[in-house]
Formats: structure tokens, sequence, C-alpha cells
């Protein structure tokens, strides 16, 4: 039972639920109602939009199973139960299953909405996950930034779907224009975020299998320039999310976000400044797979700060 809960990745499908419960619950509604706005998103419609990112999701994880066959046998021997305890074929026929059923619920999203086209986004990101399994992750640094772009835009839908509802009712859009920039400034902050720490756990990832992928011929950033380089990889991007950070808690406090600068501050830099050094030190793959843990710690924390917004 465990192998096949692990098939689910559990821990980063309640990090999506949670991640799109509290956009909607602790950035867009306090700030509409600020202006006198209710949410124009049904609750029933808005869980059905979750459940389509979750099977998206659920779906990737299948499909990357099933193209990772070979390779886990090396680097995570015993784990990928794909044609041990589950037939491949089995796997891929539920996998586009549950991608219809995602894609489906897009399109029934959009219809309501009135803009039938939202559907496409759940179209365009199962193939996208397809691609990233088939072919990306084995292509140098194509596959961290597919991830990253897809943990962004898990950001971004529930914002999205809002806003074409909001949009219809010509009222209450005029009532909230006045907070809709800056809505729009967390939405994008949030996804950088998520963006930029997820470029720097995949890389991790790749250092950790990094002997599998080695042998299978894939052209990840820690085959093609070594793990040394890759080490300095990693480092840039962690300045570059410690600059970026900085430079958003600065509008945080000119913004009297108090409480979000402070635990930015002390919650989630000291992690970033953490995860700088060890990543220099790091040398096996025990210790990439424990800074591939810490950054999703790092992310975690960064979406947790979501609850401060409503004390301020």
């Amino acid at each position: 039972m465990k192998q096949y809960l692990g098939m689910l990745r559990l821990p980063n499908l309640l990090i999506v639920v949670l991640t799109q419960y509290l956009i909607r619950f602790c950035v867009i509604r306090p700030l509409l109602k600020s202006q006198g706005v209710e949410l124009q998103l049904g609750e029933l419609n808005f869980l059905l939009l979750v459940l389509a990112t979750v099977l998206i999701a659920v779906a990737g994880y299948f499909i990357n199973d099933f193209f990772d066959i070979e390779i886990d046998k090396i680097n995570k021997p015993g784990k990928n139960i794909v044609n041990t305890k589950i037939k491949a074929a089995f796997l891929k026929n539920l996998y586009f299953i549950i991608n219809i059923i995602a894609i489906v619920i897009g399109f029934y999203l959009g219809y309501l909405l009135g803009t039938f086209q939202l559907g496409f986004i759940f179209l365009l990101t199962a193939i996208m996950l397809w691609f990233y399994s088939a072919k990306y992750k084995r292509q140098f640094f194509m596959g961290n930034f597919a991830v990253a772009i897809l943990s962004a835009l898990v950001i971004f839908l529930p914002w999205l779907f809002e806003f074409i509802s909001l949009r219809s009712n010509p009222d209450e859009f005029i009532n909230a224009y006045r907070v809709l920039h800056k809505i729009n400034i967390f939405i994008w902050s949030y996804a950088l975020f998520a963006f930029l720490t997820s470029i720097i756990r995949e890389i991790l990832k790749d250092m950790e299998d990094l002997k599998g992928d080695k042998e299978f011929g894939c052209r990840t950033i820690p085959v093609v320039i070594g793990v040394f380089k890759t080490k300095f990889v990693v480092a840039f991007f962690i300045l570059i999310s410690i600059a970026t950070l900085a430079y958003g808690q600065f509008f945080m406090f000119s913004e009297n976000f108090h409480m979000l600068f402070w635990y930015f501050m002390i919650a989630v830099q000291p992690l970033f400044i953490y995860l700088f050094i060890k990543t220099i030190k790091a040398k096996t793959s025990e210790d990439f797979n424990f800074l591939s843990n810490t950054s999703k710690i790092i992310m975690l924390a960064g979406i947790l700060s979501m609850q401060l917004l409503l004390v301020n």
C-alpha cells in the first residue's frame, strides 16, 4: 500500500491543494473584500478547478513512472513498482483516463465562465507533462524549466478563473478595480517564488539521479557540465531567489505588510542561506536528496506565508 501511495506523491498533491486554497482565501478574497466585493467563482466550481489541477498532476506522476522504469532501477531501486506490482499498460491507460477527466472538467468550467478556451490550459499542461517525461527531462535544462513553469501555473490558476468570473460581472469588476493591481503583484510574486524554488529543486534532483541519468544517455545539467559546476548553477539560482525575495520584502514593508516582511526575514531567508552553504559542501547522492527536500520545505514555508495577509 505504501508503494502504491508513493506513486501518487501525496505530499506534493497536498501542497498543490493547500496552495490554491491559500491563494483563494488569503490573497484574493481579503483584497476583494476590502472593496466590498465577494468571490465570484462558486465554491463547487473552485473545488472542480482544484480537482482538475490535482488530476493533471497525478497523471503526470504516472506517466513519469512509466517512462522511468529502467532509470529508476538505478536511481531509486525498488521504489518504482511499474511492471513489478502494476502493469505498465494499465498505468498508461489510467494516465489517459485521468487526463481526460481533468480536461473535461477544464472545458466545463470554461463553458460556465463563457470562456471555453480555458479548457486548453489543462490539455496543454497534460501534453507538456507527457513530453517532459518522454523527452524534456532528459535534455539540458528543458525539464527543469518545464516543471518550474507548471509550478508557477498552480499559483496563477485560482486568480485566472476568479478574474474571468469577476469580469463577467461589470459592477463588481469596477468596484474591485482598485485592488486588481495589488492582487496581481502578490500572484506574480508567489508564482516567481514557486518558479525559482522549483528550478533549484529540480536541478538538485538531477544531481541526486546522476548515475542512472548518465547511464541512459540523459543530457541533464549535471551530466553535461559535471556536479562541481552544477552546484554553482544551483548556488546562482539561490542567490537570485534571495535577492528577489529581498526586493519583495522591501515592497511588503513599504505597503505595511510588516508581519509578512518579518516572516520571510526570520523563516525563509535563513533557509535559503542554509541551502546555499550546504549545496556548496554537498558531495553524495544522499546530500542532494536532503537538499532537494530542504528546497521543498522552503517552498512550503513561502506558501504558508499567505496566511499572514489576513492579519495585515
